[in-house]
């Protein structure tokens, strides 16, 4: 397989050539972005340094400059110009996000100064954190990328890294589905469900989709909108509507990639329209158990409750 982040080293790599003073990475995960950015000093024609910083452990290289974030753009203005260095801060995000104050104000400036030296170097300052926070002042400065949770392909490749073929006892659509039910999911969220069901019984099967499912509810529990059900019912707890469950049935599979192949759309969606207590809910669920796919349910309330 490609390296499934190859488009995004080629991004980042442009950028670092074009001379990108103040790089901004956005991702739910540290060690993928700085695998990446470990790959990117190995690509370069100019080898490149990197150099890590975080307020607690300071200078990976080092240990200097901890809980001072001063001091380690100090450190980076001190460099000298003719070195090729990629420079990361992590977290410094709730800095960015309160710059008026007066132990953070310096800072802000202190960046913002940094960032017209290193337009005429070969260093580029990148920031890492989990959200997004921009003050007024760098947002003329910074350029944003968002790291992406695992594509298709990358959830394949690490399924194929962590569990060895004869431990995978899937048949085509069934891997095909657990792939589908992993998308979403962050790689250690991945990782530490499959390790749960080599744990448990030695082998991935068919039941672990629906352990991944369960991991993928507690990751929406945690965005306070969205309400993962849990579903399982299946076709024989409805009773009539024999039309629907036969068009259930008939397009099980058109999310393959099989079917993709033959050029079979996937199904758009479905309109349950009906009195109270007619099994709109319950042939949702009914839909959701048979396709493998997770069921959530949006508060319109919740979300226009927030809104002054």
């Amino acid at each position: 397989m490609n390296n499934p982040h190859q488009q995004l080293l080629q991004q980042i790599d442009l950028m670092l050539r074009a001379r990108y003073p103040l790089l901004y990475i956005v991702g739910v995960e540290e060690e993928p972005i700085e695998q990446v950015l470990q790959q990117l000093t190995q690509i370069s024609q100019t080898p490149r340094q990197l150099l890590l910083w975080d307020i607690v452990t300071g200078w990976d290289d080092n240990g200097t400059d901890k809980g001072s974030v001063m001091g380690a753009l100090s450190r980076i203005t001190k460099t000298p110009e003719n070195t090729t260095t990629i420079f990361v801060l992590r977290d410094i995000h709730f800095i960015l996000k309160n710059p008026e104050t007066e132990k953070n104000a310096p800072v802000i400036r202190a960046i913002k100064n940094l960032t017209r030296q290193l337009k005429r170097t070969r260093q580029t300052l990148i920031l890492t954190s989990h959200t997004l926070t921009i003050p007024p002042e760098l947002q003329e400065e910074i350029t944003v990328i968002d790291f992406p949770l695992p594509n298709i392909e990358e959830i394949d490749y690490l399924i194929q890294q962590l569990i060895v073929p004869e431990k995978l006892n899937l048949n085509g659509l069934g891997k095909e589905q657990l792939i589908k039910a992993c998308q979403g999911l962050s790689r250690a969220r991945i990782r530490r469900v499959l390790a749960a069901a080599l744990a448990a019984k030695g082998q991935v099967n068919e039941t672990d989709i629906d352990r991944v499912l369960e991991e993928k509810k507690q990751a929406v529990r945690q965005t306070g909108i969205l309400e993962f059900y849990t579903a399982n019912e299946s076709l024989k707890n409805v009773g009539g509507l024999e039309n629907l469950k036969q068009w259930v049935r008939m397009r099980q599979d058109a999310f393959t990639e099989e079917a993709r192949r033959y050029g079979i759309p996937n199904p758009k969606g479905v309109l349950l329209v009906g009195i109270q207590g007619t099994g709109k809910s319950l042939s949702a669920k009914t839909i959701a158990h048979e396709w493998r796919l997770p069921l959530l349910r949006l508060d319109v309330g919740r979300l226009f409750g927030g809104i002054a």
